[in-house]
Order: C-alpha cells, then structure tokens, then sequence
C-alpha cells in the first residue's frame, strides 16, 4: 500500500526528492523507486513532484547493510 500526501505548500529543508535522497543513502534512484513503490517511505506530492520526509530518509541510514 503507498503511502502518499498531498501539499499545496512545502518546506524544501524537510523534503527531498528522489534524487536526493537517494544520494544521501548512497543508492540508486531506481531502488528508491522500487520502496515507494513497495510503501516502505511516505511520499508527499507537491506540483508534480514526489518528495520525501527528510528526517524518515535520515532514519533508513542507520538501517542499511
């Protein structure tokens, strides 16, 4: 089940997009993709874009290997 949000308003210091967050877990954006699609990460969308909690994305770092 996806986990998604909508937003008319967003804070760019506590979201990251795709991207981002796949650099900061050191990943590829595609394994990314393939946990919001499994839900495994909130997803707020805001203008076309998917964006994600940065403070949840902080979380998984501790979690990885």
């Amino acid at each position: 089940m996806k986990k998604e949000k909508q937003l008319k308003q967003v804070n760019g210091s506590e979201y990251l997009t795709v991207e981002e967050a796949a650099s900061a877990l050191g990943i590829k954006t595609t394994a990314i993709r393939n946990y919001l699609y499994l839900g495994k990460f909130t997803t707020v969308k805001f203008k076309g874009l998917t964006l994600l909690d940065a403070k949840e994305v902080s979380g998984w770092k501790g979690r990885q290997r």
